[in-house]
Formats: C-alpha cells, structure tokens, sequence
C-alpha cells in the first residue's frame, strides 16, 4: 500500500492566505501584519492581525491560543480526558458536558438534518476503520456494513447538557466540525477586545474579521494534487467572512493502484466517489462552513451547487475532476481567476 500525506511543511492547508505577514517578534511599532502561530487540533493555528498595533496584543493572542487548546481538550475523541471521550466511552449513559459540547454536538446534529444525513457525526465507527491518519487501509466490507447500521445523528440524545446515543456500538466525531466552531469563538473574543482586521487561520479553515485596511482579503483555493504549494485555482476576495475547503487532496491513500480519500459516505461508508476534487464553501460563520464543504461534497455537483443556491448567507465554488470551476449564484469570476461575492 502506498500512503500519501501532505508534508509538515504544508501544514495540510487547502486553502493558503494570499498575504504575507511579518513574524510577530519584529517591530510591533509598526502598522505591518503580525502573526502569531500555535500548534493545535492537530494543526498549525495561525493568528495574523492587520489592524494597528495595540498594547497587549501578544497577551490577547495566547489567550486566543489558550482556548484553542481547551477546546481540543473537550472535542478530541483521542483524549481519554476529553467530554466526548466520556461520551464515546459510555455510549448509553453518555456524559454531563460543558455547554460549549452540548452547543456543538446539537449544532451538528442540525446540519445533519438539514442535509439529510450527508454530513453526519456518528459515522465515527466507519471513520475508525478507516485510520486514515494513523494506518490507513480498505477494510473489509463486511465490518463497513455492520458499522453503517449505526450511523444514524437520529440517535444521539440531548437533554440538560447530557449527550447519550442509542446504541452500545455508536460513537461520535466532531472533526469535521470542530475548527469551523472554535475559529467562530476565537472570532467574538478578538472582536470583543477590538480586534478590527485579522485572519484566522486554523488548519486551513480562513475566518476573516473585518477588511485588509480598505482592500478585501484574497484567499487561495489551492489547486488539488498541484505538485507546487502555491499553485491556485482560483482567488476569492472577501470581507468578513469565512472560507473552508473539503477535497479529496487532502488525506488519501493508494491501495492496488486506487486512491481513497478520508471523504466518506454516511450512505456506503465508503470514500465519495463523484465528479468532484473540492468543494469551498463561504459564508459569514466558519462553522457552517465546516459542515457544509463536507455534505456539499457528499451531495456531489449538481445537488450540491443547488443547495447552496437554495440557501442564504452561503456561497460555493466547486471544481471538478477537468479542474473546471462551477460558481454558486452569488458569485462571479473574471479572467484573472479572481472570484467576488455579488450579491453584497
């Protein structure tokens, strides 16, 4: 079996701020950007500011990385100290949780109801099988199937900050969901100490705050399996707003000259197979984002793209596997590949 793995290097980023900023340690006298970087979720967080500089910027960036960490400390499934772990391990009794679970796991299960099952946090024993990031392989189809019975988000049960599932056998993962979430939080806390114009970067998921002093941020959707990091399909100016990338580019394995990649089908628990190498979804919180790049892609192009035409305050842009960009209704492209919101 041949795995394939984006380099450290790359920090597993499908989507790259076309901004340079200066490292945090230079001049801070200075209007120029200041990043801040941190490792969690498994990731690279970087914090860059593009306001002036304030007093006590660095102390309003370590809390920032601060709650990082206590949110990886409540969602990571991994960690035998974490709620959901608690959750996980006592499916049927489940676990007493701090809001910020409860709000999570019910945010989660709305999305999957509004996608009808496409993304979907209880397909964690399918994942499990899977180990895609750890020793990645084809299971067998007899385990998929019996793993598939129980991917049902119908089954987790929330009441007075108790989450519990409904079977002995089902678990829940919030990967798929959990950095649109925290990069969210992160985004009221730096707006409630007057951060103005910043950039959120937490592997990958963009959430921007305000304007880059009067200019739109530019955000790189990366070209998939493009063999330079800084190859990109396309740019998307935005202001305020949230940008999250799902492909297929990102984690796969080759197995007997096939690859598999970790987008998996609540349906067939197999990884999707449809026309498409990524979707990138905008919108104004990185949360939704999160969960809809994921079920968008599931969907595939034409259920996809009609989705988010049908529905407010988000945009997409899908390519396909000719590398073709396919635009939601509120966006447009020019012949520079730059691509604007429209409907603003």
């Amino acid at each position: 079996m041949k795995e394939k793995r984006i380099s450290f290097l790359f920090i597993i980023f499908t989507i790259t701020v076309l901004l340079t900023a200066c490292d945090a340690a230079s001049d801070n006298t200075s209007n120029a950007p200041r990043t801040y970087t941190h490792f969690c979720f498994d990731t690279v967080f970087q914090l860059t500011f593009y306001s002036s500089y304030q007093e006590g910027e660095q102390n309003i960036a370590d809390t920032a990385f601060q709650m990082c960490d206590k949110y990886d400390q409540l969602f990571n499934k991994y960690n035998k100290e974490s709620e959901l772990y608690r959750i996980n391990s006592h499916p049927l009794t489940g676990a007493k949780v701090s809001e910020e679970t409860f709000e999570l796991i019910s945010d989660s299960r709305y999305y999957a109801g509004l996608t009808d099952g496409a993304f979907d946090i209880t397909i964690s024993p399918v994942t499990d099988l899977w180990d895609i990031n750890k020793n990645p392989h084809v299971p067998k189809k007899s385990k998929i199937n019996k793993a598939l019975k129980y991917v049902n988000y119908q089954d987790i049960i929330l009441k007075n900050n108790r989450v519990k599932l409904s079977y002995p056998t089902q678990s829940i993962d919030l990967g798929g969901i959990a950095k649109g979430y925290v990069a969210d939080q992160l985004k009221d806390f730096l707006e409630s100490k007057q951060i103005s114009s910043a950039i959120i970067n937490l592997g990958g998921n963009i959430l921007t705050i305000g304007n880059n002093q009067g200019e739109d941020f530019k955000i790189g959707i990366k070209k998939p399996f493009a063999q330079k990091d800084d190859e990109y399909s396309a740019t998307i100016h935005i202001r305020d707003k949230s940008v999250v990338t799902s492909g297929i580019y990102e984690r796969y394995f080759e197995e007997n000259n096939k690859i598999y990649h970790h987008i998996l089908d609540p349906e067939t628990g197999y990884p999707v197979e449809n026309n498409l190498y990524s979707v990138t979804i905008i919108s104004d919180r990185s949360e939704e984002g999160d969960a809809l790049s994921t079920a968008t892609f599931v969907m595939g192009l034409e259920k996809g793209l009609s989705f988010v035409n049908q529905s407010e305050g988000i945009e997409a842009v899908f390519i396909t596997k000719d590398y073709k960009l396919h635009l939601s209704d509120g966006l447009t492209i020019n012949d520079k590949q730059e691509i604007h919101i429209t409907n603003e």
